[in-house]
């Protein structure tokens, strides 16, 4: 089996005092480090400079761009054979990465650690399930409290960092080109890891502690949160689902003319064919295996998605 070498790619934005520690714990904790990789996703607080004296490779984005965008960046520079993805305000227990990194090369799976507030009074949060937003009706997760009987158990959903991916998995399941701002980056790696029968684990034993916070430290729209869910959508499922359900049903009355315009886009296109390539679950599953409920009408009448394959 391959020894992990692990790289830790940390988005950043005003994190202040945050970020040092988020990096300390990091290398104070994880053994088989092999690099940090940092992204300054255009603060302005200060809290990034002088980083590179600290042996971190610092990228640096004049404004924010946005965090799944800057993790995909982030991954062009990195070496190792597991990617371990933080936010800029979180804590790491001992060995937390290390194991997390050796069970995703040795079962071929995204494993995540528990996850807890950096609070006393925190409960453990131990995975997550998919779900449509009540509210919304788009992509997003349940935290799961009820620890589980195993050490090891598989959910279906990923709702925040920190997780790690083989590097032989991340170009399957990584992040649109086109994703910007806020929203979506979880929901966006546990759809498609659905459609390519990619096993998302949680580690019960180990911890990844994170500030949640009440408010962003930076702006965020309405209408990136509805673009970027209905990039997910348009590349994870077939043109007759897109068309059909996807966008007329929740999509259409929420975005802008630009957002259309990148959704039809030669760039978003070629993921959504390269991405229909390599499914082998049909759009139908979405609704019976993930969700659990019956499919709406027009992808009933599908047999096969366009598209897709059998076999892994």
């Amino acid at each position: 089996m391959l020894c992990p070498a692990i790289s830790v790619v940390i988005t950043a934005h005003n994190e202040g005092d945050e970020l040092l520690r988020t990096i300390e714990s990091v290398r104070s904790n994880t053994r088989q480090l092999c690099e940090i990789v940092l992204v300054d996703d255009g603060s302005t607080d200060g809290s990034c400079e002088r980083i590179e004296s600290t042996g971190v490779k610092v990228i640096r984005h004049q404004r924010r761009i946005g965090v799944a965008y800057s993790r995909h960046e982030a991954v062009r520079q990195t070496t190792g054979n597991v990617l371990c993805f933080l936010d800029a305000h979180q804590r790491v227990t001992k060995g937390c990465i290390d194991e997390c990194a050796r069970i995703a090369l040795a079962d071929d799976a995204i494993v995540s650690p528990q996850l807890r507030g950096l609070s006393n009074t925190s409960e453990p949060l131990y995975g997550s399930t998919f779900r449509l937003c009540p509210k919304n009706g788009f992509f997003s997760a349940t935290w799961v409290l009820d620890r589980p009987s195993e050490r090891i158990t598989k959910f279906s959903a990923l709702r925040g960092p920190g997780y790690v991916i083989p590097r032989n998995l991340y170009d399957d399941v990584a992040w649109s080109g086109l994703l910007r701002g806020w929203g979506g980056s979880e929901a966006s790696i546990g759809l498609k890891a659905f459609f390519l029968g990619v096993d998302i684990l949680y580690l019960r034993d180990v911890a990844a502690y994170h500030l949640f916070r009440r408010t962003f430290p930076y702006k965020t729209s309405w209408d990136e949160i509805w673009r970027n869910q209905a990039l997910i959508a348009r590349v994870c499922f077939d043109d007759r689902t897109w068309y059909k359900y996807w966008l007329p049903a929740l999509f259409e009355k929420h975005l802008s003319t630009q957002a259309r315009r990148d959704l039809e886009s030669d760039e978003l296109l070629a993921e959504h064919e390269a991405f229909q390539a390599k499914k082998i679950r049909l759009d139908s599953e979405f609704w019976t295996d993930l969700l659990h409920v019956e499919p709406p009408q027009c992808v009933r009448r599908v047999r096969r998605s366009s598209g897709s394959r059998v076999g892994k």
